[in-house]
């Protein structure tokens, strides 16, 4: 008895990449400067993020919850970069942090 075989056709176009695959080639290529990533991050979160917040909490009468919130942050980049996690752990939680450090500068000049 014969086999019933369908031809699979690939509809994918090749040549239109969403951002996901976009950003998974990135993140592949940035691996290979993983330290130069991480110090850049630390950098920028202990150096101007985390300051500029305290200066503008305390100027504005900031709360005790963004104190926290500013510490988790923190703590939010360094434990990828400590742990020795790819680049692709590294990249969200310093866009979430950054997200949220403007967001309570925001709130609080505002």
């Amino acid at each position: 008895m014969a086999t019933l075989t369908h031809a699979t056709t690939d509809y994918s176009n090749t040549s239109t990449t969403n951002w996901l695959t976009n950003y998974k080639n990135y993140v592949d290529k940035a691996e290979f400067n993983r330290i130069g990533w991480a110090a850049t991050a630390v950098a920028l979160q202990g150096c101007i993020l985390s300051p500029v917040l305290l200066l503008v909490m305390f100027n504005t009468g900031g709360g005790d919850w963004q104190f926290l919130l500013s510490m988790l942050c923190f703590l939010l980049v360094i434990v990828p970069i400590l742990s020795a996690l790819p680049v692709k752990f590294i990249f969200p939680a310093f866009a979430t942090s950054l997200i949220l450090h403007v967001l309570v500068i925001l709130i609080d000049l505002l």
